[in-house]
């Protein structure tokens, strides 16, 4: 592997992470319709509680769990996912939502109230590109993370997805950040597992498109 100088997305994904960890706490809980936290960055879990209101509906809060297939269930929408989700980015997601088929605006209030129980050995990937679902993944890092086994357990590659050409990139120790590209076809189409490639915290996946979808 060698230096290189990171992508936009990579670049991206900075910023929003340090947003993500950035106090929130001055803004106001309505501030874009949104409610602001200052614990965004932490990804919810199945048992983690969170208060729910709809300011315009002038009905008090809620509280809703996130169910172990990392569901929640809301007035109006019903079941909705909250899986590799942030509290904002949760809320973000709500709003379209409602905003799309009930509300012009609608205001949410959205706040964690109740966090289960989180190890010390818990460790993220980002997944981009042509993934079935794009954001941060959370891995247990006493186990063995390989590329195939993160991405088939969070949905698998899109319809337009090249196996062929798959980025990784890793910040080594020294801030330096390196990539290296892997082919997964062996291993995601024919179950090649001694094949596939081992993942750590922190590492950035981008899976590449092919040039000819049909």
């Amino acid at each position: 592997m060698k230096a290189f100088q990171p992508p936009i997305t990579l670049i991206a994904l900075s910023a929003v992470l340090a947003i993500g960890q950035a106090d929130l706490r001055g803004i106001p809980p309505e501030a874009g319709g949104v409610a602001a936290t200052a614990n965004d960055f932490s990804i919810l879990q199945p048992g983690d509680r969170l208060s729910f209101q709809i300011v315009e509906d002038g009905d008090p809060p809620i509280q809703i769990e996130v169910n172990t297939e990392g569901l929640i269930n809301l007035p109006y929408l019903g079941e909705v996912s909250a899986r590799g989700l942030t509290e904002r980015s949760l809320s973000a997601l709500i709003k379209s939502k409602l905003d799309k088929d009930f509300y012009k605006s609608a205001t949410l209030r959205l706040a964690l109230i109740d966090r289960a129980a989180r190890t010390s050995n818990r460790g993220r990937i980002f997944l981009s590109g042509q993934v079935r679902h794009i954001g941060l993944v959370e891995i247990d890092k006493n186990e063995n993370n390989t590329a195939g086994k993160v991405i088939l357990e969070d949905g698998g590659l899109s319809d337009f997805a090249d196996a062929r050409k798959i980025k990784i990139f890793r910040t080594d120790p020294s801030g330096a950040v390196k990539s290296q590209i892997v082919d997964l076809h062996e291993v995601l189409d024919k179950g090649r597992l001694d094949l596939d490639v081992p993942l750590f915290d922190g590492d950035f996946v981008v899976v590449g498109s092919k040039l000819v979808n049909w």
